[in-house]
C-alpha cells in the first residue's frame, strides 16, 4: 500500500472494511447484535500506528483508531471495522478467533471435517474442555471468520459459537 494518495488509501480501507459483516450476533439465545461503528478502524499487526490511536491492545498488536489509518499499512498489517451496540459507546474489536462449543458428551475435534467444510480450522483445543475449540478461518482472514458464524451455528451438534472480541477493560 506504499506510494498511494490519501484518497486511494481511504478507498482501499473502505473496500477492506466492506468485506466484513455489517452486524454480528453475540451471545446465546436472545443474542445481542453488534454493528459496525462508523468512524472507527482497527489496525492489526506491527508496527502499531501512533496517530489517532484511542485504544491499544498491545499483547495482540491491535490499535483502534478514530478514522482510517494516517499512514499506509505495513506488510503483514490488516484492518477491521470496530463493532458496538447501537447507542453504546463501548467498542469491540474482532480478533479472528472463534470459540466453539459442541453438545456435552461430544468432542470438538470429532467435528473437524464439518468445521473445515464450513470454512474454519481448529486452532487449539483446551485441555480442560474436550467439547470446546478455538477456531480460525481457513483463509486466515478476520472477515472470513466472522462470515463463518452462521454456518457454524447451523452445524449439527454445535451448541454455541462466539467471536473473540477485545474491549476496553472495565472495573466492576
Amino acid at each position: 500500500m506504499r506510494n498511494r494518495s490519501v484518497s486511494q488509501e481511504q478507498a482501499l480501507v473502505a473496500a477492506m472494511v466492506e468485506a466484513f459483516p455489517r452486524q454480528i450476533a453475540v451471545g446465546g439465545p436472545g443474542s445481542v447484535l453488534l454493528a459496525q461503528k462508523t468512524g472507527w478502524t482497527a489496525v492489526h499487526g506491527e508496527p502499531l500506528p501512533q496517530a489517532n490511536v484511542i485504544l491499544l491492545f498491545e499483547p495482540e498488536a491491535i490499535a483502534v483508531l478514530a478514522g482510517p489509518p494516517a499512514a499506509p499499512l505495513a506488510p503483514g498489517q490488516t484492518i477491521s471495522p470496530v463493532y458496538g451496540q447501537v447507542g453504546s459507546d463501548e467498542l469491540a474489536v474482532p480478533t479472528g478467533a472463534l470459540f466453539l462449543r459442541v453438545r456435552q458428551g461430544d468432542r470438538a475435534k470429532d467435528h473437524r471435517a464439518a468445521l473445515e467444510q464450513a470454512g474454519c480450522r481448529i486452532a487449539s483445543l483446551p485441555d480442560h474442555a474436550p467439547e470446546a475449540a478455538w477456531l480460525r478461518a481457513s483463509s486466515g482472514s478476520i472477515a472470513d471468520a466472522l462470515g463463518c458464524l452462521d454456518r457454524l451455528r447451523d452445524l449439527p451438534g454445535v451448541e454455541s459459537v462466539e467471536p473473540q472480541l477485545l474491549r476496553r477493560r472495565a472495573l466492576r
